[in-house]
């Protein structure tokens, strides 16, 4: 879909925020790192071969990990700095992944092109609903019949909702929008992202088209209770 010229600002505020030279060296930091007890857990529950799309790569961290145990592997990304450190680790680990950059909730895939995708921390940084609404139908469309998609997101109490509007938010030009929501936030008045609720969030994945397997708080895999499991299927109809 065209987004609107308020969706493409904080699309665009999502992009310069993932470039930042801060970003760029925390992702780096982060991509020697191994999967969370969370993270695996979701791994785990992936079909043992197959192509898998990894939205949100950063710098090709779970990429990599998929990639060396015989996935094939596509990669994309809203930052053209994370996707560079990508693609050179790719290469000095030996790797082949395809590393994309893509903003905005379209994929530029076929349909049916992926058996499972990886939609690590993601959704928070799409705004409105209705991107979101739209991601999610593209997710299921470049699933083959029978795919699967893991998920994580951040978890905000609603009674937490309102603590990120400071004064950065209120000096933001984007706090003016109109298509702004509950949970939305400026960081540092630049950035984009969307704090869901538990309910929020099941709410909008019962409204795509898929079958919830999975919905559960990390605490059980050494989390802090803030962070939301998912795994879904592709439901046919």
């Amino acid at each position: 879909m065209t987004a609107s010229k308020e969706q493409s600002y904080l699309l665009s505020a999502v992009e310069g925020w993932f470039n930042r030279p801060d970003q760029i060296q925390h992702y780096a930091k982060e991509c020697e790192e191994a999967p969370t007890e969370a993270e695996q857990h979701l791994l785990s529950t992936m079909p043992g071969q197959g192509s898998v799309l990894d939205v949100g790569c950063g710098a090709g961290r779970i990429s990599f990990i998929l990639a060396g145990q015989g996935y094939r592997v596509t990669g994309i990304d809203v930052s053209s700095g994370l996707l560079q450190l990508a693609r050179q680790n790719g290469i000095d680990k030996g790797l082949t992944i395809s590393f994309l950059q893509n903003e905005g909730a379209d994929l530029p895939f076929p349909d049916g092109a992926f058996d499972s995708a990886i939609v690590f921390k993601v959704l928070c940084y799409l705004p409105t609903r209705e991107l979101r609404s739209v991601f999610l139908k593209e997710l299921h469309r470049v699933l083959k019949p029978g795919g699967s998609c893991i998920l994580t997101q951040h978890i905000v109490p609603d009674e937490f909702q309102d603590d990120g509007r400071d004064e950065h938010f209120a000096k933001s030009e984007a706090a003016r929008f109109s298509i702004l929501e509950r949970g939305d936030h400026l960081p540092l008045g630049v950035g984009y992202v969307h704090w869901f609720t538990v309910e929020e969030l099941e709410e909008e994945l019962n409204n795509a088209h898929f079958d919830i397997e999975i919905f559960e708080s990390d605490e059980a895999y050494g989390g802090n209770g803030f962070m939301q499991l998912v795994r879904l299927s592709k439901r046919n109809n």
